[in-house]
């Protein structure tokens, strides 16, 4: 459900991307090393190497980076598969587990101007504030995507 109001900015557009396969938690695309992000705003970013999980539902998608063996999540609108692949609208709220354990909650303050700047619409903040919690005790508790899934997904790339 991406919501009217929603647009702090536009969700990752991939190309390069190949799908490792689907599982009870969703969809899981990969990037090798130097491969190339494009957002819909036309910025690209090159990247490390890293898989991804699009949920079957919820307001996350997630990434576990090889070199530094740690995983973020942004929050964001249900990424939704369309004719051009996937997208979704980052909400500007992300998290991070990095690889000593430690959980952090980053850009809380993009967050909150986000949500002045583009009135974004009351249930898209309970939603993403929702996820973030979530997603906090997700990674805090290590379960399962976070414990085995994405490293197995990324150790088969």
């Amino acid at each position: 459900m991406a919501a009217a109001g929603a647009r702090p900015s536009p969700g990752r557009w991939r190309t390069g991307t190949r799908v490792l396969g689907t599982d009870e938690f969703g969809t899981w695309p990969f990037c090798a090393e130097g491969e190339v992000h494009h957002k819909a705003d036309g910025e690209s970013l090159t990247v490390p190497g890293d898989v991804q999980l699009l949920p079957r539902s919820g307001w996350w998608a997630a990434w576990w980076w090889r070199k530094e063996r740690w995983i973020s999540v942004d929050v964001c609108t249900p990424p939704v598969l369309g004719e051009s692949g996937w997208s979704y609208v980052d909400l500007e709220l992300d998290l991070a587990r990095l690889a000593d354990g430690t959980v952090l909650l980053v850009d809380e303050d993009e967050f909150e101007q986000a949500v002045v700047e583009c009135r974004m619409p009351a249930d898209v903040v309970r939603a993403a504030r929702a996820a973030a919690a979530a997603s906090q005790i997700m990674l805090a508790d290590a379960t399962e995507p976070v414990v085995t899934a994405g490293w197995r997904w990324l150790d088969r790339a």
